[in-house]
C-alpha cells in the first residue's frame, strides 16, 4: 500500500507520530507552538516555543524545569525536533537552533488592569 492508497486517518496518524514539526497554537494561551514526537523508542510528545533561544535563556529554561531541543533542518528542508541532553550542552555551542518546551505566559489578573 503506497501513500496515495492510504486512508486519510492512517496518514494523519503517521504524521502525528512523526518527529517532523507541526505548527499550531497552544490551546490555553493561543501562542504559536511547534509540535513533534522526539525520540524513536521512548518517544516524547513535544510542544515547544518556535523562537530559538540563546545559551543564557536555555540555562534559565532548564533551571525552570523545561527541556530544550534541537530544531534541525534536513537538506530537503524538513524540520525535526531532536533531543538535547547534557552531552550536547557540554560539547559547546549548538550546531542547530535550540528551542525550549512551551510555557504559557502569565495571565493578567483582573485587579491589576484597573
Amino acid at each position: 500500500m503506497n501513500a496515495p492508497d492510504q486512508p486519510k486517518w492512517l496518514t494523519e496518524r503517521i504524521e502525528q507520530s512523526s518527529d517532523r514539526i507541526r505548527k499550531g497554537t497552544c490551546p490555553h494561551c493561543h501562542c504559536p507552538v511547534l509540535r513533534a514526537r522526539a525520540g524513536r523508542i521512548a518517544a516524547l510528545d513535544v510542544i515547544a516555543d518556535p523562537d530559538p533561544i540563546d545559551p543564557i535563556t536555555e540555562i534559565l529554561a532548564r533551571v525552570d524545569g523545561r527541556l530544550t531541543w534541537h530544531l534541525t533542518t534536513s537538506a530537503l528542508g524538513v524540520q525535526r525536533i531532536t533531543w538535547r541532553d547534557q552531552f550536547h550542552i557540554r560539547a559547546g555551542p549548538a550546531k542547530h537552533p535550540v528551542i525550549a518546551d512551551h510555557h504559557c505566559p502569565p495571565q493578567p489578573v483582573q485587579g491589576t488592569l484597573l
